[in-house]
């Protein structure tokens, strides 16, 4: 009986979560916004200057994004810390995922990339069939 309770309790929980791939999908689509092409540098654009996603709460464990023909690199504040003293370039090029509000098949999402010098970006998309479409994106 308990177990019965506990399974209908949390059946409309697991119908409101975003699967892994729909998140997977938003943060690629993020990485490769229009809006974004023009504040990449030189560095990252040729894939010498890492970009990096710091984990946390809202980025799966199995989370797989490219940007500039590398995967990008997802790590906690504590790793990117331990990286610091292996690598000698930038570690300037992180993007923080602040928000990312999923509401039946649309999301907006609050980013900001770099440490120094912050960009804001904020997308909003809606899924059309299975496929999320980008209706408006700010990088600011």
């Amino acid at each position: 009986m308990k177990q019965l309770i506990l399974i209908l309790f949390m059946l409309p929980l697991i119908s409101f979560a975003q699967s892994a791939r729909d998140i997977n999908i938003v943060i690629q689509k993020t990485l490769d916004l229009e809006v974004l092409k023009t504040h990449y540098n030189g560095d990252e654009s040729a894939g010498l200057t890492p970009l990096i996603i710091i984990n946390d709460e809202k980025i799966p464990n199995n989370l797989i994004v490219f940007k500039f023909n590398k995967r990008v690199k997802v790590m906690t504040p504590e790793e990117i810390e331990t990286f610091k003293n292996i690598y000698k370039g930038s570690l300037d090029s992180f993007f923080v995922f602040e928000g990312m509000d999923f509401s039946e098949d649309e999301v907006k999402i609050k980013a900001t990339f770099r440490k120094d010098q912050k960009i804001t970006i904020t997308v909003h998309m809606k899924k059309v069939e299975k496929d999320w479409k980008i209706l408006s994106s700010v990088a600011n």
